[in-house]
């Protein structure tokens, strides 16, 4: 290997830490004001939403909060106030007698033009209904961290990219929302936020989620990583994207630098 590619992978791995870290703040910050499943439910929620409808899921996530969603318990029911509140359906039949009727949202705010009929807002609620069906028993933070833990238990002490993957896959299993869109939920939000949550608490699954995120394969392209390897060529893009470290050093890397 080159010097000179040397250092290159070693500035993206740089780069990557640094995107970790900055998530994890924001994670931190969010828990200093909101409790750990509301502020993990707004994170999810607001990933629903791509750029355009960012705004439109958190506002939703905040007068629909998870303490509610809790209280629905069911599928079919959180589903139905989830698209209530959203302002796509008006029929009240299902939802409890003291459900607010009165609070939601006006159904032109969301913007789907351009967008394919499968990722609609409304469908993206009916996805995720599954999972916010499935921890409403129990606590949205607990069902990733017990998921984890069991990962780590019965890995080996060091992971390979396919066992990283593996684990992620296992961690990541529930109905409602595309492998690949799961993939960029646990990076984007599952794992720092687990790591901003576990400090001072559990330092060996803090351990393993960091040598999920520097082993785990890249995911998928996008029209970041496209530019990246437009600039530099696809054999030189092969040989530095390698894990998801690098992957997101690769984000920030052109984030910072246009």
């Amino acid at each position: 290997m080159s010097e000179k590619k040397s250092l290159v992978i070693r500035e993206l791995s740089l780069l990557g830490e640094r995107w970790l870290s900055l998530k994890i703040q924001r994670m931190k910050n969010l828990l200093k004001i909101a409790e750990p499943d509301e502020a993990l439910y707004r994170e999810v929620m607001l990933s629903l939403g791509y750029p355009r409808n960012k705004v439109h899921f958190l506002e939703l996530a905040l007068i629909l909060p998870f303490r509610e969603i809790k209280e629905l318990k069911e599928k079919g029911k959180i589903e139905k106030a989830l698209l209530y509140r959203a302002g796509f359906i008006e029929s009240r039949e299902g939802l409890p007698d003291n459900f607010d009727f009165s609070l939601r949202m006006d159904k032109s705010v969301w913007d789907c033009k351009g967008i394919r009929s499968s990722n609609y807002p409304g469908e993206r609620i009916k996805g995720i209904s599954y999972l916010l069906s499935e921890t409403s028993s129990c606590s949205l933070v607990d069902f990733f961290i017990k998921r984890i833990l069991n990962e780590k238990v019965i890995q080996e002490s060091h992971l390979t990219p396919k066992q990283a993957q593996n684990c992620v896959n296992k961690i990541m299993n529930f109905k409602g929302i595309g492998i690949q869109r799961k993939g960029e939920m646990f990076f984007n939000i599952i794992l720092p936020f687990c790591i901003a949550y576990l400090e001072n608490k559990n330092s060996e699954i803090i351990k393993f989620l960091n040598e999920i995120f520097s082993i785990h394969p890249p995911l998928s392209e996008n029209s970041v990583t496209k530019k990246f390897k437009s600039m530099i060529g696809e054999s030189k893009y092969a040989e530095l994207n390698t894990s998801t470290k690098s992957y997101f050093g690769i984000h920030l890397y052109l984030k910072e630098n246009g």
